[in-house]
This record gives structure tokens, C-alpha cells and sequence, in this order.
């Protein structure tokens, strides 16, 4: 049964991709590269922060200063490995460190205070075979005290609810975290070469989620329930449609049930590249928002919306290539996504990251012209 979107609710974001009345889009970015914060330290971003802060593609203290709007809350529901794995060091080179993460993954990665950091290089992953995936399940189990959501966040959560505040859920996606158990390279085969072994992955991980969001509060409330997976490239994404239905659309569809018993409308799934072929998966379960919406991979938002109409909300679609320039380009870019602001269920910003080619001058050029485009002051 779809559920009718809450009518309360004052946030931008909700009521723009639920087709409500409201002022204006919200105004959001999607982060950025350490590369680039550390480059507009050197031209004038005038705040104080650590390295820790410097390396966070998304500094809540960089987006507070460009004065982005914050909106919602989030439902903590403690979905996570327990125990983790002890970190470790097994090598230290000149520019590098090469060491076991908390998840069980080996990979080289840079200090905090090297301008290559970036991405971490993958080496090893701790599934490989179904008895390394027995041993890993022991890390996901649903019982014990680290996986109590504490009462005074739930009943914080209802209270901003009640208020007109959206609330939001989060959770790694199907194929992400099977890939962060496995790696991409292990992963693509085990589709093919151990193919029970992932459809009970995928059922460990969806159930996991949902007896999580079932030990809620019966009052608290999910609207928009939000997936990591990152499961595409330039020319497309790592499973195709009918693959996704296999294997990973069950998984979706026990979660987006769940939630939908507590009101949620909206889904979203943050995935870089070119997903085109399988948005048609997401949407018949309910995963109607994409973002970044990488123009850099072909992603064209009006394109898009023709195909699949106003069921499809967009995030992002802005082609962050343009802004080395920041001249008549970006202009054309952004005239051309007036049609579907004015249709609803867009929310325009850079495609992924700023990348550290982008000057701290013309990322502010670019911030004015995104704000007149939505009809914020600036």
C-alpha cells in the first residue's frame, strides 16, 4: 500500500520531492576532495580546521560556513560490524601506511597531513569463500547491548517528528556492503561461481536491517529511507537488471517494506556513475531519488525525466567540470535545468565531490549563480 506523504512536514528537501507547495529547493552541495579544502585554506577560506576536518569529504563545518541548509533528523540504527576487527599496522613506507582497517579490509592509504590523500588502495578483503562469510556473519548479529537504540534518541526522533521535522534512515546497500565484505574484483565472480552464498548475504543483511527499524518505537516515524552503493561506472553499473533482480532487489524490497509500514515515501540511493538500467529496480521499490546524478558519466537529468516522469526525483546534476572555468558553460548548464525546477523533484548541485582544479573564487562564482537559479538570496 503506498503511504501519502506527511502534509506537516516544513522541510525543503521532503516537500520538494513529495510535490508539495514550498518556497524554494533547498540549498545543499555534495562535498568535497581534502585536495581542494586544502587549496582554498591557501586562497582565502577563512576557518579553522583540524586535519581530521580537512580530510572529511563532508565537513558539516565547511558546509555550515558556504551557510548550506541543514534539515531532518537521522534514525541511529546501529546496523554496524560488532566486534570490529583490531586495526593494525603491517607496513609503514615514506609517503604511506599500509594497514587492516576496523572492517577487516588491508589497504594502503596516505597520513592526514599528505597532500595525496585520498581514497585508500584496496588490497584485501576478509571474504573470500562461504566459510570466511559463517565467520563474518558471527559480526552481525542482532542481539546484545550494542545494538540497543537508546530511548532518549527515539524519543528525541518522535519529538522532531512531531514538530514537522522529516526523519530519515540510513543504511549501506545491498551490493555495497557485500562489496565491503568482498571486494569488487571477488564479488563480481561470486556472483557466478558462488551464487547461494550471496543470495544468503543478501537476506543476512536486509533482515539485520529490518529487525532493527522493527525494535523502534512504534511512534517513531521513517519518510525517507537513504542507501550507499557506488554500483556504477562511466558505462554502467557492476550488475545489470536482471542480476539486480536476482539477487539483490529481495533484499531492497524486505527493507523498503519495513519501512513503508512507518510512513516512508521516499528513497534514496547515492551512487556515482551511470545506473540508468537498473533505476527501473529501485523505483518498483520504492528508491525514487538518485544523486549525485553524475553528468561527468552521461547522467542528463532532463533526459532522464522524460523516460521515467516525475516517479524519479534527481539530486545533483550539475556538471562540477564546468566550474574550473566558471563562465558561459556553466551558464547554459544550469538555464537548462529551469524546466525541471519548475516541474518539482529536483535538487540541483555538483555531480560528486569539488574537485582540487576548482578555485575557491569561481566555486563561490559558481555558489551565486546556483542560488539565483533557486531563488535564494544570496
Amino acid at each position: 500500500m503506498t503511504k501519502e506523504p506527511r502534509a506537516n512536514i516544513t522541510d525543503r528537501r521532503y516537500r520538494v520531492y513529495t510535490y508539495q507547495d514550498v518556497d524554494r529547493v533547498p540549498d545543499v552541495e555534495f562535498g568535497y576532495w581534502p585536495q581542494t579544502v586544502r587549496r582554498w585554506l591557501k586562497e582565502g577560506l577563512s576557518i579553522e580546521l583540524s586535519p581530521e576536518e580537512i580530510n572529511s569529504m563532508f565537513s558539516a563545518k565547511v558546509n555550515r560556513h558556504f551557510g548550506f541548509d541543514g534539515e531532518g533528523c537521522g534514525i541511529n540504527l546501529r546496523v554496524g560490524m560488532y566486534p570490529p576487527f583490531e586495526e593494525e599496522v603491517i607496513e609503514r613506507k615514506e609517503h604511506s601506511v599500509i594497514m587492516r582497517d576496523a572492517g577487516g579490509c588491508l589497504a594502503e592509504s596516505y597520513p592526514h597531513d599528505e597532500e595525496e590523500s585520498s581514497i585508500p588502495h584496496f588490497i584485501d578483503f576478509p571474504v573470500k569463500t562461504p566459510g570466511d562469510w559463517a565467520t563474518m556473519k558471527e559480526r552481525y548479529r542482532n542481539d546484545g547491548a550494542y545494538r540497543e537504540i537508546p530511548s532518549d534518541h527515539q524519543a528525541a526522533v518522535i519529538a522532531a517528528a512531531q514538530r514537522g521535522t522529516s526523519v530519515s534512515a540510513f543504511s549501506v546497500g545491498m551490493y555495497g556492503q557485500l562489496r565491503q565484505w568482498m571486494g569488487f574484483e571477488n564479488l563480481s565472480y561470486a556472483f557466478y561461481e558462488c551464487p547461494d552464498m550471496i543470495h544468503d548475504m543478501v537476506d543476512h543483511w536486509s533482515r539485520h536491517i529490518t529487525l532493527q527499524i522493527e525494535r523502534l518505537d512504534p511512534e517513531v516515524p521513517i519518510d525517507e529511507f537513504s542507501w550507499w552503493e557506488d554500483m556504477a561506472g562511466k558505462n554502467g553499473p557492476f550488475v545489470g537488471p536482471d542480476m539486480f533482480r536476482e539477487f539483490l532487489q529481495p533484499g531492497y524490497h524486505r527493507v523498503m517494506e519495513t519501512a513503508r509500514k512507518r510512513g516512508c515515501v521516499l528513497g534514496c540511493v547515492d551512487s556515482d556513475g551511470d545506473p540508468h538500467d537498473i533505476a527501473r529496480n529501485w523505483l518498483e521499490e520504492g528508491v525514487n531519488i538518485i544523486l549525485p546524478f553524475e553528468r561527468a558519466a552521461g547522467c542528463d537529468p532532463l533526459a532522464w525525466r522524460r523516460e521515467f516522469g516525475k516517479a524519479l526525483r534527481i539530486q545533483g546534476g550539475i556538471d562540477k567540470r564546468l566550474l574550473v572555468e566558471c563562465g558561459g558553460a556553466l551558464d547554459r548548464e544550469l538555464d537548462r535545468l529551469k524546466p525541471l525546477l519548475e516541474e518539482g523533484g529536483v535538487i540541483p548541485h555538483l555531480d560528486h565531490l569539488v574537485p582540487p582544479d576548482v578555485s575557491y573564487t569561481n566555486f563561490q562564482r559558481y555558489l551565486q549563480k546556483k542560488r539565483k537559479l533557486i531563488g535564494r538570496d544570496a
